[in-house]
């Protein structure tokens, strides 16, 4: 090569800017080297917390001789796509790294890298140490640390050990195994990670587990639960599945994960619907969008975490994505609103429709409103919801104008079925019946007659005083008033309901409103004040 020739260099800087200024992301970085594992058909991986400054991530694939570490793992930015197809060596999985500079990706967490790996069939394994400073500081050509060992030929795989973390809290396992789940889509019974604490606790990366953090009370799998009218989505292929919670969830858990070929492509948002505000307070899942990973050139960010939206395809995609989630948050306000009503009439132990149409006062047209309100009501939970109904329910009860009167007991129980079936002329008539009874036999009067028997207990001269606890605080007169009033309204009452009509001109008071609900809780009314004197009546003295 002559001085003239035209050379392309790359500066050592460049692993700032792809590595440790990309991936400020402990469990992005991370994820690039799962990925690794299950390109080489790994069956299991682990990443272990070494104390505080240090991070062990072992996996059981094929591994690398010392040839593919210098050819292919040393090669910044190779595409493996472009030397093999896009299938691992198994072909039984498709290729999730395509860049070929995830391995830079840990210089944005971490100052040294130690790669160990031996490949499937050989003896020998070949240790490499990378160190950041090292790396930066170098002009021209960067020569990491060599050395090599003896293994059992059945050994096979790749260890990697990041040391001297540049984060200054500590790395919490559960934490990290519930970020590492949202990263992937492709951890299953053939592909096992885990993460395992200093204290030896282990805890396993599940599919599961990037929503076991929420509890779902709604979800849709899509397609198959709809989506609206946009066929976008269903005509590339698109699935996935979107729960909703009973409470708001946490911020980090909110939005729809976008993942191509089982890794995180976008993360989680809502792509610009703002159908409901309230909604993407509850909504969170993922979407599996596997067609972008044909597109060339490639759409996803190199730390995964957006697709470039600017492309004409990601464009219709994104417009797609918005249909659906605006589609997802009118559903999920159906499903709400009809599983609050459930709940609520569970709870209260009928439809609220019932309660509603029990009501025949003015208030039913408030209750009516204060239910439609609560239920619309996006930011009330569903137990707050019941909790508010609950309370209006007690202030504003079954058939609350017959309660409101509050009636003497004895009255409410000869009336209240003949009240609810709207017979309210025979609710006053029982409700006397009950009055005049208990007259009889509390004044002892032998009579039978109605009328006599009134005549007989009550006045100046009848053989009950109703007034007789309240009387040494009046004149004689006042007291003599009371007792006459007593009998006379008793008879009023009795005279205007003592001669039952026939059914028919019963029927025909109700129908044509002569008699109405509000006639009816008059009279019981009445009959109730007689009957509470006349628990406290005493015999006469006269």
């Amino acid at each position: 090569m002559s001085d003239d020739d035209l050379v392309l260099r790359f500066d050592p800087q460049t692993i700032d800017h792809l590595g440790a200024k990309m991936y400020s992301h402990l469990p992005n970085a991370i994820a690039e080297l799962i990925a690794n594992a299950y390109d080489a058909d790994a069956s299991n991986v682990t990443v272990r917390l070494d104390g505080t400054d240090s991070i062990t991530i072992a996996d059981d694939g094929h591994g690398m001789s010392r040839s593919d570490v210098r050819d292919k793992y040393l090669h910044i930015g190779r595409n493996r796509r472009l030397d093999h197809s896009s299938l691992t060596e198994s072909g039984l999985r498709r290729v999730s790294g395509k860049k070929g500079l995830g391995k830079l990706a840990l210089f944005g967490i971490g100052r040294s890298v130690e790669l160990s790996t031996t490949r499937a069939g050989s003896d020998a394994r070949t240790i490499v140490g990378l160190d950041y400073e090292d790396m930066r500081a170098a002009r021209g050509d960067y020569r990491p640390v060599e050395s090599s060992d003896h293994v059992d030929r059945g050994a096979h795989g790749t260890t990697v050990k990041l040391e001297h973390l540049k984060r200054t809290t500590p790395v919490v396992a559960e934490d990290l195994a519930k970020s590492l789940a949202r990263l992937f889509n492709y951890v299953d019974a053939d592909f096992r990670v885990e993460v395992v604490a200093e204290d030896g606790q282990r805890f396993p990366v599940t599919s599961d587990l990037r929503l076991d953090a929420v509890s779902a009370q709604f979800m849709w799998d899509f397609p198959a639960d709809g989506g609206g009218e946009n066929s976008f989505l269903r005509d590339h292929g698109v699935t996935g599945r979107i729960i909703s919670t009973a409470k708001p969830i946490a911020q980090s858990y909110r939005g729809i994960t976008l993942y191509i070929n089982g890794r995180q492509a976008n993360e989680p948002e809502f792509f610009d619907a703002s159908a409901s505000s309230y909604a993407y307070s509850y909504l969170s899942g993922y979407l599996m969008v596997d067609y972008l990973d044909v597109l060339e050139p490639d759409v996803i960010a190199t730390d995964r975490r957006s697709l470039d939206w600017g492309r004409d395809e990601t464009a219709e995609l994104r417009g797609a994505l918005t249909d659906f989630v605006t589609w997802l948050a009118t559903d999920w306000r159906r499903r709400r609103t009809a599983f609050a009503r459930a709940e609520t009439e569970r709870y209260l132990g009928e439809p609220t429709e019932k309660w509603i149409d029990s009501i025949r006062t003015s208030e039913a047209a408030v209750v009516k409103d204060i239910v439609a309100t609560v239920e619309r009501e996006e930011a009330l939970t569903t137990d707050r919801q019941i909790e508010i109904l609950r309370l209006v329910k007690a202030a504003i009860p079954e058939n609350a104008e017959y309660t409101w009167r509050h009636l003497h007991p004895s009255i409410q129980e000869a009336t209240r079925e003949r009240y609810l079936s709207a017979d309210f002329y025979g609710a006053v008539a029982e409700a006397i019946k009950r009055y005049v009874n208990r007259a009889k036999e509390v004044a002892l009067v032998p009579a039978d007659e109605a009328m006599g028997i009134i005549t007989a207990a009550f006045g100046d001269n009848g053989r009950l005083q109703v007034f007789s606890p309240y009387a040494s605080s009046f004149n004689d007169t006042t007291a003599r008033n009371i007792e006459n009033g007593q009998k006379h309204i008793s008879m009023g009452i009795v005279a205007g309901f003592r001669n039952p009509m026939a059914h028919e001109e019963i029927a025909k008071l109700h129908e044509t409103g002569a008699f109405t609900f509000d006639d009816c809780l008059d009279a019981l009314s009445i009959v109730s004040h007689l009957m509470r004197r006349l628990d406290d009546a005493s015999a006469s003295s006269n």
